[in-house]
């Protein structure tokens, strides 16, 4: 198979790498690229270098091709930092797929926590395993602890709603932003004085949009009372359909009778049950007493009611309760 089948360049490594070889074995799959990149701005004072210092190489676990474990072998550049002021006399080439130190693409790793949400660590990293990811249930503990809520002082729009942490138990209040919906805070608890305290310290916030919750409302008219209040479209259509099954009850009676496809104005008249006599001459036929059957030449029929009594079966229960009482 070619690497070009998948056309990655572009789509997972960017224009600015190249995948110059591939391998692949019955279990992985070996994808050797190469940086092309002519500048890089430096990460302490952000002045841009052309000057190379060195290479390095990095082998970063990515999403499985063919349910196999898939490597990339990538090539990348040290740089020499131009600003003689800075400290920074070198550093290292940024890998857009992944981060520094990761051993993971970032893609990777919100693969992982998409499927580490519905089980345990441990049964993630076996589900993970047959699908060709190679993870173990500590590095998936690893990867939720690095996750942190930045929060930002000078945002203008946000969402809030509550989020259940334990359904019926615990529950937070989570704020959003608005433009691209990453989560800004996580506050604890629900109350309307645990939003006030945060909303003191976000004066800029211009837009809310929230849930109908009386709650949030009071908090936000009194901490940000030029703010405008948006309700979202979820809670605004639950109280619609809420309303409109009230007016039904008022309106519609009990019972809707439909004949034919239509609805029917006067309940139609009952049928009254026919009671049918039952035929006495046909009865008459059948003899139900308790005379002894006979067969076609007047002759009785004799039944061996105790025939049970002389099975194998039945000596063998008797004499083992014969036992039993001895």
């Amino acid at each position: 198979m070619k690497y070009k089948e998948y056309n990655m360049n572009e789509k997972i490594f960017g224009k600015e790498y190249l995948i110059y070889d591939w391998k692949e074995s019955a279990n992985e799959n070996h994808i050797y690229v190469k940086s092309q990149c002519r500048t890089q701005k430096c990460p302490k004072c952000g002045e841009i270098s052309e000057r190379y210092h060195a290479t390095y190489s990095r082998k970063i676990q990515m999403i499985p091709i063919k349910i196999k474990r898939t490597y990339a072998h990538v090539i990348a550049y040290k740089y020499d930092c131009n600003n003689a002021n800075c400290n920074q006399k070198v550093f290292m080439e940024e890998l857009p797929f992944a981060m520094s130190s990761q051993v993971r693409t970032s893609e990777l790793n919100l693969l992982i926590l998409a499927v580490s949400l519905f089980l345990s660590n441990e049964g993630a990293s076996k589900v993970l395993g047959f699908i060709g990811i190679k993870v173990s249930n500590d590095a998936i503990k690893r990867i939720y602890d690095s996750i942190a809520v930045a929060d930002e002082a000078e945002i203008e729009a946000v969402g809030i709603d509550d989020a259940a942490i334990r359904k019926g138990q615990s529950y937070a209040t989570a704020i959003y932003d608005m433009n691209d919906r990453h989560l800004v805070a996580l506050l604890k608890g629900r109350e309307a004085e645990t939003l006030k305290e945060w909303l003191k310290t976000h004066k800029k916030i211009k837009i809310v949009t929230r849930d109908r919750a009386s709650g949030y409302a009071n908090a936000i008219s009194e901490i940000l009372p030029n703010c405008v209040q948006i309700a979202d479209r979820f809670h605004l259509l639950a109280n619609l359909i809420e309303k409109m099954r009230d007016i039904f009850r008022e309106e519609l009676s009990g019972e809707v009778l439909i004949k034919n496809g239509s609805v029917c104005v006067e309940p139609p008249e009952k049928i009254i049950a026919l009671k049918i006599e039952p035929d006495s001459k046909r009865l008459n036929k059948y003899d139900y007493d308790n005379s002894v059957p006979t067969d076609e030449n007047g002759n009785p029929i004799n039944y061996d009611r105790g025939s049970h009594l002389k099975s194998s079966q039945y000596k063998r229960q008797a004499e083992n309760r014969k036992k039993n009482k001895t």
